[in-house]
């Protein structure tokens, strides 16, 4: 195997790989999740180090992605219209950037959920593992994956972002609008599965039935379990409240008529 086959994939030239759940998995998983709990503690006690951290990885993402877009469009495998981001986390890692460095927060939180939950997904159902060698583009995606899900923990642990339960509803529109920009890479890209509406891109289906089912229950659980702690953490701060504490804020809210 060449080094112009690892840059521009070669498949027949790497061989195919073991599979889901082959011991690059399992590594991959793991360290990502260790990672994204140590990364937590260490962002909560050291803020100032998130805040530059994640402006330097707001600077990578978007540009290891154009230069995975360059190789691309270099091997003349692809068209000018395939690289663009029409997947999940290659649109985020343009997205989140635009968000952070403008410092906008109106309708942030989708960009988070849709960030962390597309960067931490592709590890356990990712496609790392279909070829025998790891190839450029998955060490670039491997490296925006890891950014994705960093940045956005980052933003939640030094406090950049506050996450309320009632603003939650905004990641399902987010969502929504993100399936209805790769549905239309899907009629522009012969072939093209992007955000994998067209076929399933898990290795399951429940029941048998419909591969939309699996994403709408895949969708339900990855809510509970991002609502949770913030829901939990919400009913605790009130709990701390006393009448007093609640009749005083009323009182010096000055949007209270």
């Amino acid at each position: 195997m060449t080094f112009t086959d690892w840059l521009f994939e070669n498949k027949e030239a790497m061989g195919e790989g073991p599979g889901l759940w082959c011991p690059l998995h399992i590594i991959l998983v793991s360290v990502m999740l260790l990672w994204l709990v140590a990364s937590f503690f260490l962002f909560r006690k050291h803020k100032d180090f998130a805040k530059k951290f994640t402006f330097a990885l707001c600077v990578v993402m978007p540009s290891v992605r154009v230069l995975r877009m360059i190789v691309q469009l270099v091997s003349g495998d692809f068209s000018f219209v395939e690289v663009l981001p029409w997947h999940l986390c290659h649109l985020m890692s343009f997205v989140f950037p635009i968000f952070y460095f403008t410092k906008t927060k109106k309708f942030f939180l989708p960009v988070l959920v849709a960030s962390f939950f597309g960067g931490v997904i592709t590890f356990i159902f990712g496609d790392y593992y279909y070829l025998s060698t790891i190839s450029f583009y998955h060490v670039e995606s491997i490296i925006l994956h890891y950014a994705l899900a960093t940045v956005v923990i980052a933003c939640i642990a030094d406090g950049y972002f506050t996450v309320r339960v009632k603003d939650f509803w905004q990641a399902y529109l987010g969502m929504f609008l993100i399936a209805l920009w790769s549905s239309l890479g899907n009629l522009l890209v012969d072939g093209a599965n992007f955000l994998y509406l067209k076929e399933n891109g898990l290795p399951f289906t429940l029941f048998g039935l419909h591969f939309y089912f699996t994403y709408f229950v895949l969708v339900v659980v990855c809510s509970v379990v991002a609502i949770s702690p913030f829901a939990i953490a919400e009913h605790i701060k009130k709990k701390k409240r006393t009448p007093f504490d609640i009749i005083m804020s009323v009182v010096t809210d000055k949007t209270f008529p």
